[in-house]
């Protein structure tokens, strides 16, 4: 409990620091930045994960998207890796509210501290490497995924010189706005924007979005055996005359979800508006629900 309450009076106080470094970047000719990193070592990564959100607030199903990659798939890419979380300023299709930016920077601050300790108490199950890595807290004023990647690798100075792969830790509703022809009009065939995302060697890792009969918004997405044929159509070459190139299915890896994904960031939102303390401590991490309560966040919540 101390422990909390030291953590928490350490971020009120990084508040400041936090809103400078958003207003800095906003002013910037800069695409991308980070502006913290948890357990920051010099290591430079071959494999750089990226769980890109509104964090508004980040949940449990932010942890099992991040944390079952890197049991998972992390084996099997190239090694050293590191973890990237990203917000957006201008997100295609979310408006700014009812969490501040700054306010979003802090909840990523706190969840990446959650996190880093969770991956370190899953040791020896998980490589060493993995559970000391670096988390970075990055902004960007890109709203689409490939055009994120692009200003990670371009930005001057590189924050990451060794220019890894990046692997994206998606839900199967962000694949579906992923490949949606109507977010590249300026592109002619639209998908054919995606090119420099697979022809870089990026890739995205898809989770599954079951349904859940407590969040009535998951119904929209089908069943899991729909996902994975909307899949199929793709190596199939169903979106080719949209410019989707079927090769390009084999950079994405679609797997089953485990406990906690789904949770939505608005089921958090309508706990606290609601006063159900009992059902944010479950759907989110420690730290992230103490945060809550102590700015007051979401309680008057339009979700």
């Amino acid at each position: 409990m101390a422990d909390m309450a030291s953590r928490i009076a350490s971020l009120r106080l990084l508040l400041p620091d936090l809103e400078s470094a958003l207003k800095s970047f906003a002013s910037s000719p800069s695409k991308f930045r980070v502006v913290r990193t948890i357990s920051p070592t010099a290591t430079q990564p071959k494999t750089l994960y990226i769980l890109d959100s509104s964090f508004n607030p980040p949940s449990i199903a932010h942890l099992t998207l991040a944390t079952s990659a890197l049991k998972q798939s992390a084996a099997s890419e190239s090694n050293p890796c590191r973890l990237l979380l990203l917000f957006s300023i201008h997100n295609a299709d979310k408006a700014p509210n009812p969490a501040s930016f700054v306010q979003r920077i802090a909840l990523m601050t706190v969840f990446a501290e959650d996190l880093s300790r969770s991956l370190k108490c899953a040791t020896p199950s998980l490589d060493a490497g993995v559970a000391d890595m670096s988390i970075d807290i990055g902004v960007t004023k890109e709203p689409y995924y490939s055009d994120k990647s692009a200003a990670i690798a371009e930005t001057t100075p590189p924050f990451y010189p060794s220019n890894p792969i990046h692997i994206h830790l998606v839900g199967y509703d962000t694949l579906i706005r992923f490949c949606n022809p109507k977010y590249y009009p300026k592109h002619n065939p639209p998908l054919s924007a995606l090119k420099s995302f697979f022809g870089a060697g990026h890739k995205l890792r898809v989770t599954q979005r079951p349904t859940d009969p407590s969040d009535a918004s998951s119904n929209a997405f089908g069943t899991t055996e729909e996902q994975e044929k909307y899949l199929k159509d793709l190596k199939d070459g169903k979106q080719e005359t949209a410019g989707f190139e079927s090769a390009w299915s084999n950079s994405i890896d679609m797997v089953q979800a485990e406990d906690g994904v789904g949770v939505s960031s608005t089921r958090v939102r309508n706990a606290v508006k609601e006063g159900r303390w009992d059902a944010v401590d479950e759907l989110c991490t420690e730290g992230v629900a103490a945060w809550i309560t102590d700015q007051a966040l979401y309680s008057e919540a339009i979700c």
